[in-house]
């Protein structure tokens, strides 16, 4: 028998549904009775419900190494035209039309007066695409438009598959064929208020005077972003995909699955992908949109490439105005340049420089009662990196987030004590800024807000009524984390523990700053155990209890052991990840593997089961 059969509830991140990470063990499946039938008992499931609050903030790294976020088509109707759409000014649609994906789902869209147009009325903020799949008809051009204070359109010549004119609001315009005649239009803006989208049959560039002409559309979206992507289909009701609310995320980042849980963070920078507006800064330097594919998967990095002035403000940054201790990070791609920096560049000038000759940290500069501290560069996939620091301010203070091109000569002191001349082409491509509060990054939370911060709520994963699968006089604990970090001035971090309805009765793995400890509480004595251990690796954990007879492995090796006469807890009857009853824990960790033993596994069992 394999050591993990023994297991009680075993819990591998594989099947899940929103509010729901469902569990190896207990099956579920109903035991065969006497004569072999599927007639007998139904086990306790002991699936954890999941809850993530009612935002659509996460993102989780998939099996492909891109970057997952929640995606949603805000129109309605998004292929019904006669429905939620209006046909305005002598516009009409007739269905039943051959599109571009080989069905009879496309919409002639026919225009008897100047200005004719289909609108559909929507009210969203920030920064947005608008894309439509389309063809000429008797005319060979449409206008796509967004309609707000700022109101945004752009011209497709359906004939020549070109771009025509575009106004000065619009930050993107694409036109991609598709085949058949056929071509998706993408038009991206950003604006506080958008009001309704349009789309027109016109009969030139710039021009909306036609009064009878025809083109082809199908599949509309509107979608928060710089980028189109993959069309959703909706009906009286938003469509959507991705990181949906509720959904654990099983994430990729280590290389194999692991449920990914985060404390409550908050993403203060605005437009963290549309770095030419709101409120970023750039100097001597030139930045352009949508130029390459980002870790999403998609073409909407940044290219920033340094100018030829002699200067060391080769930098973009915005204003976030957050107070205290925070930690700045964002993806970043070289592209001929490979010295570059964090700053915090309201008030202190501190920076942690990275050089990707070698990813190696060339300094953490820390300046007027500013540390900078804790510099990391973590791979993605094809050549994209994500740098993170953490910058703890004396006092609290009003921030500022900075990225520099820094010039290849620095080793120390101020980012900004070395001018340098770039040749104009060579840069890098940047894509996902972050600054939240704590002492290292989270997960990406994109945020294309003008307007304030994007808050991603706590992951919360417990079980209740779990009593049969857990160990009660004696049992083991057992936690496979592909990834650890503690929030330094937080609480203790419960990492898994098994509880009654009361903090005094449990079993319980949790961190302090510097070791990893098991507690068990009978709610009259207890048994503390601990060893140091490592941040930002993988770890595996096991506690087994008994009365008498305790211990702690961590990666294979006996830690800490106890021979109290003291008995565990009996009548527990739950499992929590990461939380103390209710209670979120500032931390976050990447579960591989959970399970519950209802025995005190033996220690060479234990060593066996924690051995990386």
């Amino acid at each position: 028998m394999a050591l993990i059969d023994k297991a009680s509830l075993l819990m591998v991140p594989s099947t899940y549904e929103a509010g729901k990470l469902y569990n190896v063990l207990p099956s579920g499946n109903r035991a065969p009775d006497s004569t072999g039938e599927n007639s007998g008992y139904d086990q306790t499931r002991a699936d954890f419900d999941f809850d993530r609050g009612s935002n659509a903030a996460a993102t989780r790294v998939n099996a492909d190494g891109l970057i997952e976020k929640y995606r949603e088509n805000l129109l309605l109707q998004s292929n019904q035209f006669d429905t939620t759409w209006s046909a305005n000014v002598g516009a009409s649609v007739t269905s039943g039309q051959e599109g571009y994906d080989g069905t009879n789902n496309a919409w002639l869209l026919s225009t008897t007066q100047a200005g004719s147009q289909l609108v559909q009325s929507k009210s969203a903020s920030g920064v947005h695409t608008l894309s439509v799949y389309a063809k000429a008809g008797t005319y060979d051009f449409c206008r796509v438009l967004m309609l707000s204070a700022n109101t945004a359109y752009t011209d497709f010549d359906l004939a020549n598959g070109t771009i025509g004119t575009s106004d000065a609001d619009t930050i993107d315009a694409t036109i991609t064929s598709v085949g058949g005649g056929w071509y998706r239009l993408t038009l991206t803006a950003s604006d506080s208020a958008i009001t309704a989208v349009r789309l027109y049959a016109i009969v030139a560039d710039n021009d909306i005077t036609g009064t009878s002409g025809t083109i082809y559309i199908q599949n509309a979206q509107l979608e928060t972003g710089m980028v189109s992507t993959d069309y959703l289909d909706s009906t009286s009701v938003t469509g959507k995909a991705g990181v949906l609310i509720d959904l654990p995320r099983i994430d990729y980042s280590s290389g194999a699955g692991a449920l990914l849980l985060e404390p409550q963070r908050a993403n203060s920078l605005q437009q963290s992908e549309y770095f030419d507006g709101g409120t970023w800064i750039y100097n001597q330097s030139t930045i352009t949109a949508n130029a390459a594919t980002s870790p999403e998967g998609v073409v909407n990095a940044y290219n920033f490439v340094p100018n030829t002035t002699n200067t060391p403000l080769h930098r973009i940054y915005a204003g976030n105005y957050l107070l205290g201790t925070s930690t700045y990070s964002i993806f970043i791609k070289p592209n001929g340049h490979n010295y570059w920096a964090l700053r915090e560049s309201q008030t202190t000038g501190a920076a942690i420089g990275f050089d990707f000759t070698d990813n190696s940290i060339i300094t953490e500069y820390s300046t007027g009662g500013c540390t900078a501290s804790n510099g990391k560069i973590e791979p993605l996939e094809n050549g994209w990196y994500r740098i993170s620091g953490t910058f703890a301010f004396a006092s609290a203070t009003n921030q500022a987030f900075g990225l520099y091109a820094a010039a290849p000569t620095w080793t120390s002191g101020s980012v900004e004590s070395i001018a340098w001349a770039g040749d104009g082409i060579s840069g890098g491509y940047i894509w996902g800024a972050q600054v939240e509060a704590g002492s290292y990054a989270t997960s990406y939370i994109p945020n294309h807000s003008g307007t304030g911060g994007v808050t991603r709520a706590a992951d919360s994963c417990s079980v209740t009524g779990a009593s049969n699968a857990i160990g009660q006089s004696e049992g083991t604990i057992f936690v496979d984390l592909a990834d650890s970090n503690y929030q330094s001035g937080g609480n203790d971090l419960w990492i898994i523990q098994t509880a009654l309805n009361d903090t005094s009765t449990a079993v319980l793995i949790y961190y302090t700053p510097n070791s990893v400890l098991a507690y068990i509480n009978n709610g009259t004595s207890s048994v503390s155990l601990s060893t140091p251990f490592t941040l930002g690796q993988r770890n595996k954990i096991a506690v087994a209890y008994k009365n008498g007879d305790y211990a702690l492995y961590l990666n294979g090796t006996q830690a800490d052991t106890d021979s109290s006469a003291i008995a565990p807890p009996s009548g527990m009857n739950q499992v929590s990840f990461c939380k103390w009853l209710g209670n979120q824990n500032p931390q976050m960790e990447s579960v591989q593997q959970a399970a519950l033993f209802d025995e005190r596994l033996t220690n060479e069992e234990l060593a066996t089961l924690t051995t990386l």
